[in-house]
């Protein structure tokens, strides 16, 4: 038997084993034609304090529900947003040159009809930005960071939506 043959077998029999193990895509269509897609439209967004918070629901709004939020949504999904930022390489002087901020959520996906928790946990998101002689510079830096992180943490709570929608049917 040749290399290839052998290569080629273990390929198909690699592919059986995922169709098994209940492998199925995450946006793709079931059986009854619903989608994760279809059901991430279907899922109202806690506002959330502060323009960080803000920026982060836009995200999430126009991820999830890229055509409009929908009247009746069958799930909420709670976010409480806490910042923290530190500053790290020092200079002889003892002024900090960068600094580093994370943003974290703790979220909680739900079902409106019976209350039932789909998915819940805690996402960080972290950016670096430098610190420099200009007030304004380190002031854009700063703002630029943190839109950032917030755009970066929307992305990965859109995941979690669709992870928990997807293993809650």
């Amino acid at each position: 038997m040749t290399l290839r043959a052998l290569l080629s077998i273990i390929a198909v029999l690699a592919l059986t084993g995922l169709t098994a193990c209940g492998f199925r895509p995450l946006y793709a269509e079931d059986k009854g034609g619903d989608s994760t897609a279809a059901d991430m439209a279907r899922v109202k967004i806690s506002m959330m304090e502060d323009r960080i918070g803000q920026i982060t629901r836009n995200v999430l709004v126009e991820t999830l529900t890229p055509r409009g939020q929908t009247v009746r949504p069958e799930y909420t999904l709670d976010i409480t947003l806490d910042e923290s930022t530190s500053e790290l390489g020092y200079t002889k002087d003892n002024e900090a040159t960068i600094a580093d901020y994370i943003l974290s959520a703790q979220y909680q996906l739900s079902r409106i009809s019976d209350s039932k928790i789909l998915r819940s946990g805690t996402l960080r998101a972290r950016t670096t930005y430098n610190l420099v002689d200009s007030d304004f510079a380190s002031l854009e830096a700063e703002s630029a960071a943190r839109s950032d992180a917030a755009r970066n943490l929307a992305r990965q709570l859109a995941n979690q939506v669709a992870v928990g929608l997807r293993s809650g049917r």
